[in-house]
């Protein structure tokens, strides 16, 4: 058997094999992987939580832990004979065309169930279900056609009238949905469901354990050395694209690899690498674990409307999904903090994009900004100003997405548990109010901020400068571009009445007291807040 350096060993082991690029096909953007050429090979099925069949697809039961690329990376990891690579490759192919033939048998029998809950087009209670439908479709063309009336008061008794008759039919339709859910077919095909799944998931596990003896049985001492990181890397690949929370599928080691950082800082980074492998490792199994232990006890409380059964469950999963993200974010700061500085900002600036995308994407007021920048034939004062509005608009987004971040890892689990609780109301016809979001909260404060410097920023073009941006427009109502036209946005008429403002000693140019005047001035909100003169008509 070829030996493997020990320094290389060491390396290998302590990244999960991960710094060897041509190892490992990547995971691809849609929780699987794919070979060299990007194509998914052949008994791949990796669409993790967002599968079909709802809980069964959350936890991956229809999954396979094992897959015919596998025998690539056995092959690189452990040096394998040609004689093992032959007992690996069977092993694989027996335990794909056995799962293959499992999981479909079973994606069949649960989909007829849930077709079998829908009934047929005759059963009554779709037919009634319909009717009400049409009825409400009926009064949203009433109220549309009503904004015709010229009197202002028979309008409202008329949509006060319609109002009425809407939440009439809203509860008749809420009642039988309730009626559909706790009917006896109903009740029956989740009792079905839920045996079918624990079925799978139970057969799963044991082709899982039979595949890893069979594996073991054939691998020398040397070899079984390996085994561990590279099983780490391989449960990290299938677990980590089913996260559901911001930053909890976060790839850390992955992402690592792709700085092109030198040996020296990859050799400094080793001991954080390793200890993230583990542990997220952990934290991943814990929580698949548990949801397909649950499998049961969640249809269960399906079926028998068991609030309180089902959200403990829920709430346990919830805990060990942020687990892996809290793992996640502990080795990004751990990370950043061990890199050089030109190296720090950027990996962290990566990390934060892909962890949580919704927060630190580029805002819309960035681009109209930039955009604005570019203009042709811009006044050289108009450009300076619109520079300091920048800066100024970024530090005061770095506060805000800040904000965002700790809002977002604070209640975006417990915002995931209330909507299924409000869903839970609804189905046991208890309704369920809608409480506020903290999250979305901060992103209105963020859009706000956003809102305020676009404003300033058209209060300083020109109309043919607006018109070019385009993006100016984009969340203004129909209604309200019509209601505001130029002549009520306070601000500059043109580059004279932007001088006289700022340029207090009237040398025709901008000092260093003038500029931060100018950034004071947008930073306070400029002419929408008061800060600054009201332009006229233009």
């Amino acid at each position: 058997m070829i030996r493997m350096p020990r320094s290389t060993m060491f390396i290998t082991a302590a990244l999960g094999l991960s710094l060897s690029a041509t190892l490992f096909a990547q995971p691809s953007r849609d929780g699987g992987s794919r070979s060299p050429d990007g194509q998914r090979e052949r008994g791949e099925d990796r669409r993790g939580g967002r599968g079909s069949f709802g809980p069964m697809g959350m936890s991956g039961g229809m999954d396979p832990d094992y897959m015919l690329r596998d025998l690539r990376r056995f092959t690189e990891a452990f040096v394998l004979s040609e004689d093992q690579q032959v007992i690996v490759e069977q092993i694989l192919r027996d335990y794909d065309e056995s799962f293959r033939e499992a999981s479909e048998a079973s994606r069949s029998s649960i989909g007829d169930s849930f077709r079998g809950m829908r009934g047929n087009e005759d059963d009554p209670a779709r037919q009634q279900m319909q009717e009400s439908r049409d009825r409400m479709r009926e009064i949203r063309e009433k109220l549309d056609s009503i904004r015709n009336l010229e009197s202002e008061q028979d309008m409202q008794e008329v949509r006060d009238r319609l109002d009425k008759e809407m939440e009439t039919i809203r509860d008749e339709m809420r009642q039988q949905r309730v009626g559909q859910w706790q009917s006896p077919e109903r009740q029956a095909a989740f009792e079905q469901v839920g045996l079918l799944m624990q079925d799978q998931m139970r057969l799963k596990r044991q082709m899982r354990d039979e595949l890893e003896g069979d594996l073991q049985a054939i691998l020398t001492e040397d070899q079984l050395l390996l085994w561990p990181p590279l099983k780490q890397l391989m449960v990290r690949d299938r677990l980590l694209p089913r996260g559901r929370l911001s930053g909890e599928s976060l790839d850390v080691m992955g992402l690592v690899e792709q700085q092109g950082l030198d040996d020296d800082t990859l050799i400094t980074l080793l001991p954080v690498l390793d200890a993230w492998g583990m542990q997220v490792t952990e934290a991943l199994q814990a929580r698949d674990d548990h949801m397909m232990a649950n499998q049961g006890q969640l249809m269960s409380a399906m079926r028998t409307m068991d609030v309180s059964s089902g959200l403990a469950v829920m709430e346990t999963q919830a805990r060990l999904a942020e687990a892996v993200r809290d793992t996640n974010d502990s080795a990004v700061d751990q990370i950043t903090q061990l890199l050089p500085d030109e190296s720090a900002a950027t990996f962290q600036q990566e990390a934060m994009q892909r962890g949580y995308p919704r927060i630190f994407r580029p805002t819309r007021g960035e681009r109209v900004l930039k955009a604005a920048m570019e203009l042709d034939a811009l006044e050289p004062d108009v450009l300076e100003a619109i520079d300091q509005m920048l800066d100024s608009y970024l530090q005061e987004i770095v506060v805000a997405n800040d904000s965002m971040l700790r809002t977002t890892r604070r209640w975006e689990a417990q915002e995931q548990l209330d909507r299924m609780n409000r869903f839970a109301a609804q189905m046991t016809g208890a309704g369920g109010d809608q409480s506020e979001s903290p999250i979305r909260q901060a992103e209105t404060d963020r859009r706000e901020i956003e809102d305020r410097y676009i404003e300033q920023l058209r209060s300083i073009l020109t109309e043919e400068q607006i018109e070019a941006i385009g993006a100016l427009q984009e969340r203004r109502r129909p209604d309200e571009r019509r209601d505001r036209g130029s002549s009520d946005r306070g601000g500059f008429t043109d580059r004279e009445s932007f001088m006289k403002e700022f340029d207090k000693n009237g040398d025709g140019e901008l000092d260093d007291n003038e500029r931060q005047r100018i950034r004071d001035y947008f930073r306070d909100g400029g002419p929408q807040r008061g800060g600054g003169p009201q332009r006229d008509d233009r």
